[in-house]
């Protein structure tokens, strides 16, 4: 049975499941863990037996929402430890690359902003497994500024914008969203 827990700036939800394996999920700026994506991103680890950590609420709501976003993962690693960690985030959360490659953990980023310069510095430096997913309607997905890296695995869906959404199409979001959930699934799988 899934629990609420206070982590200080944030509440989460624990998902149980392999205490040694954890997904910990970060919300995106107006995109909350309990959307589509996220939701079915947590769905897919636990059905590969991972715990999951979900961190609630909106950086929008937030004066320095960076600042947020990265105490609440800070907490959240620290709940989670001493699982073996993979993170998971969407949107301005991908601007926390940097600080997880520095942890040296694997990392999947959905709808990184690949217009931030921050975002793709990170994105040179990381050693660990990462995948980075988006669409080709998403005005920050630039796959022209991805660099050469081996440990990037990039998935990109033709007309899914930032919401991973084909605007106006529900049957063809739904299809994205299927495509999207078993790119992830098939990525943590190969983490091991």
């Amino acid at each position: 049975m899934p629990e609420r827990i206070n982590l200080g700036p944030c509440a989460a939800i624990r998902h149980h499941g392999d205490p040694g394996r954890c997904a910990v999920l970060l919300p995106g700026m107006v995109y909350p863990t309990r959307a589509p994506v996220l939701w079915f991103a947590r769905e897919a680890v636990m059905a590969l037996g991972y715990s999951a950590l979900e961190v609630l609420g909106e950086p929008v709501e937030h004066e320095d929402q960076v600042g947020w976003e990265r105490e609440c993962a800070e907490r959240a690693l620290a709940e989670v430890a001493p699982a073996r960690v993979v993170v998971i985030g969407k949107s301005l959360a991908c601007l926390l690359a940097g600080q997880i490659a520095d942890r040296d953990l694997p990392a999947a980023w959905l709808t990184p902003p690949l217009t931030e310069s921050a975002m793709v510095e990170a994105l040179r430096r990381v050693r660990r497994p990462t995948l980075l997913l988006g669409g080709t309607a998403d005005s920050m997905w630039r796959a022209d500024a991805i660099p050469e890296n081996p440990a990037l695995r990039v998935v990109e869906v033709p007309g899914v914008d930032h919401a991973l959404q084909v605007a106006g199409d529900p049957g063809a979001s739904l299809d994205a969203l299927g495509r999207m959930t078993g790119a992830l699934s098939d990525w943590v799988q190969r983490l091991g």
